[in-house]
C-alpha cells in the first residue's frame, strides 16, 4: 500500500461525517456506533484469519490498543453524540483544528521545538474562526452548546491518540493494530450503550446502508489506512487530512442532507483553513517576504 493512496482514502472516509447522522436514524447514537464496531471487529477477525496475520496481545500491543481507543472510543463516541445536535459540515470544520491540537500536544509529549510567531498567529486565527461559527449557531439554538463541547472533546481525543501512538513507537502491522483496537472498542461501546441507551426503533434502509458503509470503510478500511499513514508520517502531518475534509463534508451535507450553508459557516471554515496554512507554511512565507523586502532573493 502506498502512503499517498492511504492518505487519500482517509480523506474520503473522514469527509463522510453525514454517514454518522444517517446511521443514528431510527436508533440511538450508541446503538449505531456499537453495531458498527462489533461488525467491524467480526469482519476484521475473518480477514486476519484468511490472511494469516497474527494479532498480538503482549503488554506493548495492549497499551497500543488502549491508546488507539482514546480516539476510536472516546473520540468517536463524542462525535456520535454531537451528530444529534450539529450539522455534519460544522462537525468537520471543528475537527479541522486537530492538526493544531496535535502539534500543541506533540510540543510537550514528543519534545518538539517551541512554536514560532507564525504558528501562534495561526492558532489565534483558527480560534477566531471557531468563534465566528460558534456565535452564529448559539444565536440559532442553545441546543447546540453540548454539541460543540462534544465535538471539541472528540477532536482533542483523536489528536491525543495520534500523538500517543507515535510516542509508543508502534511496530504493529496496521491490520493487526486495527483488529486489536476494534476488539477492545466493541465491548466498550456496548458497555457505554447499556449506560446511555441502545434503543432501536425500526431503522430505515438508509440507516442500515450507512452502518454497513461505516463498518467496512469507516471502521475497517479507514482505520487500517489511518494507522498505516500514522506509522510513516508525523502525527501532525496525518492530522492535516482535516484541512481538506471540511470542504467535502460541507458540500456533501448540503447536497445529501439539506444542511444550511450560512455565510458564517463559510467564513469560519475559511479562517480555519487559513489558520492551517499559516500554521504549517507561515514561517516559510515570512522568510520569503523578508528576503524580498531586503532586495535579496528568497531562500531556497
Amino acid at each position: 500500500m502506498s502512503v499517498p493512496a492511504a492518505y487519500l482514502a482517509v480523506i474520503i472516509v473522514w469527509s463522510t461525517t453525514l454517514g454518522v447522522q444517517w446511521s443514528s436514524q431510527g436508533l440511538s447514537p450508541l446503538a449505531g456506533a456499537a453495531s458498527r464496531m462489533c461488525l467491524a471487529a467480526a469482519i476484521g477477525w475473518v480477514v486476519v484469519r484468511l490472511l494469516k496475520v497474527s494479532v498480538p496481545w503482549h503488554r506493548q500491543a495492549l497499551k497500543t490498543y488502549a491508546v488507539s481507543n482514546i480516539g476510536l472510543f472516546l473520540g468517536l463516541m463524542s462525535l456520535y453524540l454531537a451528530a444529534t445536535r450539529l450539522p455534519s459540515g460544522m462537525i468537520s470544520v471543528v475537527f479541522a483544528l486537530s492538526p493544531v491540537a496535535s502539534a500543541l500536544m506533540a510540543r510537550y509529549l514528543l519534545d518538539e521545538p517551541p512554536f514560532s510567531l507564525a504558528r501562534w498567529l495561526g492558532v489565534a486565527l483558527g480560534l477566531s474562526g471557531l468563534l465566528v461559527i460558534f456565535g452564529e449557531d448559539v444565536a440559532l439554538s442553545r441546543h447546540s452548546y453540548p454539541g460543540f463541547v462534544l465535538v471539541g472533546v472528540g477532536m482533542l481525543c483523536f489528536s491525543l491518540s495520534g500523538v500517543l501512538i507515535k510516542r509508543q513507537n508502534c511496530t504493529l502491522q496496521p491490520l493487526a493494530q486495527t483488529v486489536g483496537s476494534l476488539t477492545l472498542a466493541a465491548p466498550l461501546y456496548l458497555l457505554a450503550g447499556l449506560v446511555l441507551g441502545l434503543q432501536v426503533d425500526s431503522p430505515p434502509p438508509r440507516t442500515i446502508a450507512a452502518i454497513l458503509y461505516l463498518t467496512i470503510f469507516g471502521s475497517f478500511v479507514g482505520f487500517i489506512c489511518y494507522f498505516y499513514i500514522l506509522k510513516h508520517l508525523a502525527a501532525s502531518s496525518v492530522a492535516l487530512v482535516t484541512m481538506v475534509t471540511p470542504v467535502l463534508a460541507i458540500s456533501l451535507g448540503v447536497w445529501f442532507n439539506s444542511e444550511p450553508l450560512t455565510p458564517n459557516l463559510v467564513l469560519g471554515a475559511g479562517m480555519i483553513v487559513g489558520c492551517l496554512l499559516l500554521f504549517y507554511w507561515g514561517d516559510s512565507l515570512l522568510r520569503r517576504c523578508v528576503g524580498v523586502g531586503r532586495g535579496g532573493p528568497p531562500p531556497a
